[in-house]
């Protein structure tokens, strides 16, 4: 990381904040799996409505 290149305090610090990030996006992530599985279910769904109704219009002219 950059601690390995940079030999300097600031570096050290960077390189700890940036895993930080990381590390509590991981947290987040799986803390709301189940918020992101929904999410996609209905962006599925959604997906298949416009394509019946898309359809549809297609029928009706």
């Amino acid at each position: 990381m950059l601690s390995a290149v940079l030999r300097s305090d600031t570096a050290v610090k960077v390189s700890i904040k940036i895993i930080n990030a990381f590390v509590e996006m991981r947290r987040f992530i799986k803390n709301n799996v189940q918020v992101f599985a929904r999410l996609d279910s209905v962006k599925r769904h959604q997906l298949v409505f416009e394509s019946e109704t898309e359809k549809k219009f297609e029928q009706v002219f």
